[in-house]
Order: structure tokens, then sequence, then C-alpha cells
């Protein structure tokens, strides 16, 4: 499982709460962060990855692999 040390960062940067991303995967912030740091046993589905990119105008590719 990849840790997603860009995207935390890029979170901070532009001051993004865990938890907006949360509600906007429609899940708990504490089951983000598990998933941020790797440790929950499973990775960003498809269309969580997605979902984070349209709404945070970000490429796929500079934060997911």
């Amino acid at each position: 499982m990849p840790s997603y040390a860009k995207l935390k960062g890029f979170l901070a940067e532009k001051n993004i709460q865990q938890q907006e991303v949360a509600d906007l995967l429609s899940m708990s912030r504490t089951k983000l962060n598990l998933i941020l740091n790797g440790k929950q046993g499973r990775d960003f589905s498809v269309q969580e990855m997605l979902a984070i990119c349209e709404k945070y105008k970000i490429y796929p590719s500079d934060y997911f692999f």
C-alpha cells in the first residue's frame, strides 16, 4: 500500500481539511487518514481517486501513481 505524502502535502498547502475529503468520499475522517497513511489495508478506488481529482482540479498521475 502506498502512502500519499504528496496528496497530504497538497491538502495541507491548500488548507483542505481531511474531513472535507472524507465527506466527499462518504467515509469517516479516520478511515481516510488510514488510507492516506497506507494503514487501511486498501487503496483508493478509481471512483474515489477521480472524485478527488475532479473536486480539487489535480491530475491522478501527480498524486496517486
